[in-house]
């Protein structure tokens, strides 16, 4: 398994696991992951090799899709 990002706290490692293993891609994390609440801590996420590239395409697009959907809702739908 490879690095593919590294995230703030247990919580947004989950939410991320998550997105990537409903398209199939199988992650790890290491760090501060084991506890029983989401409680800040670095977490490193980890992907197989031949899936890494996918796994970084998914989370760009995520990102891309975020910011036009924070651009778009200050926009008054009449305008």
């Amino acid at each position: 398994m490879v690095p593919l990002t590294t995230v703030g706290s247990s919580f947004e490692a989950q939410v991320l696991m998550a997105r990537l293993g409903a398209d199939g891609i199988l992650t790890q994390a290491r760090g501060a992951c084991d506890g029983t609440y989401p409680l800040p801590g670095v977490v490193q996420l980890l992907v197989l090799v031949d899936q890494a590239d996918e796994a970084r395409e998914l989370l760009m697009a995520d990102q891309v899709e975020a910011i036009f959907d924070d651009f778009t809702l200050g926009i008054p739908e009449d305008g």
